[in-house]
């Protein structure tokens, strides 16, 4: 009896641990299964948050070549703290990193496109610059926008006013973060304001001095009270023509310069432009151009050799070589040699 209890018991309890080894298999396969997703989605959500972090960094942007100046331009401004994608794409929530990535990722298409076609501006700076002007959200991110204005520069303007009138803060801090190389800061700033205080068709805007800068402001910049300035200042007119018309009207250059400036088309050709004004004058031409050798030699002394002396005591070899023609042509009459050889 007691082994037939004992079998009995035997294979009553058989079915029970292979029941409680089959519940335990299945939940052992869950638990995988679970940790497996777990897994993938915190490898997904990591991957994210890399990638989200990777193309935050400015140092992205500025490793393509056309980016190069807008990059340095950054790195100069005081919103340097500030990397490109806070104010180059719309403000996302911190969660929102599938979103901020696809917006990311059509920005970097329509670059990288760019890039490979070359339609772009070169530098990056012409009108497309404003074809997507930044979002007064993007601004409001960190700026309020009831704040009072304030400036270094000690500027007369009413901040809620313009912006009132104008409805959009980059009407007039378009160049916040990339000021222009060859401008100073405060000329990066009056440039925008003559936007409008500049242009005859608004004369309620008003291009007076006094208007924006108090009676006691320093008018005069800094470049110009440096010696180089008087021989230097028509490259940065060459340059940036803008710099110098907010201050100062054609008639201000005629008058110091004695002549029409910027010098009028066909200037260089023909007996009516500079080679009548070098021969009443040849003083006008040295105000900028140097002494007389050397404004001659940039384009018509070609053949110039300052180690044989002066260009009369060998310009007879360009004759022999080129003939008399090219001289008479530009600036010497016919009896102008006479002068000279009959003596």
């Amino acid at each position: 009896m007691v082994s037939e209890s004992t079998s009995d018991e035997r294979e009553t309890e058989a079915p029970k641990v292979d029941a409680e080894g089959q519940t335990t298999s299945r939940v052992s396969k869950r638990s995988r299964s679970l940790l497996v997703v777990v897994a993938v989605v915190a490898g997904v959500m990591l991957a994210a948050l890399l990638l989200d972090r990777a193309t935050t960094s400015p140092a992205l942007c500025g490793s393509c070549h056309e980016m190069e100046m807008r990059y340095q331009s950054w790195e100069q401004s005081a919103h340097n703290p500030v990397t490109c994608v806070e104010c180059h794409e719309q403000p996302h929530p911190w969660y929102a990193v599938p979103q901020r990535l696809v917006a990311r990722g059509a920005l970097l298409i329509r670059d990288v496109g760019s890039h490979l076609s070359g339609d772009y501006d070169d530098p990056v700076d012409g009108p497309s610059a404003q074809a997507e002007p930044i979002a007064d959200e993007v601004c409001l991110q960190c700026h309020d926008a009831n704040r009072t204005a304030t400036s270094g520069y000690r500027i007369l303007i009413d901040h809620v006013e313009h912006a009132k009138r104008n409805g959009s803060c980059v009407s007039c801090h378009i160049r916040t973060a990339h000021p222009i190389e060859s401008r100073s800061w405060a000329l990066t700033l009056m440039a925008k304001c003559f936007e409008c205080h500049g242009d005859l068709a608004q004369p309620e805007a008003s291009s007076a001095c006094e208007l924006c800068h108090p009676e006691d402001y320093e008018l005069l910049p800094a470049s110009h009270e440096d010696q180089e300035w008087e021989l230097e200042h028509g490259a940065t007119f060459a340059d940036d023509a803008q710099q110098c018309a907010m201050c100062h009207d054609a008639k201000t250059c005629d008058d110091c310069h004695g002549i029409e400036m910027p010098h009028p088309e066909g200037w260089a050709k023909g007996r009516t432009g500079h080679s009548l004004v070098a021969t009443v004058d040849r003083a006008v031409c040295s105000r900028c151009h140097g002494g007389q050798l050397e404004m001659c030699t940039m384009c018509h002394h070609t053949g110039y050799d300052p180690s044989k002396g002066t260009w009369v005591k060998h310009h007879f070899i360009q004759v022999r070589e080129r003939g008399a023609g090219s001289c008479m042509e530009t600036c010497h009459s016919p009896l102008f040699c006479v002068t000279c050889h009959m003596r």
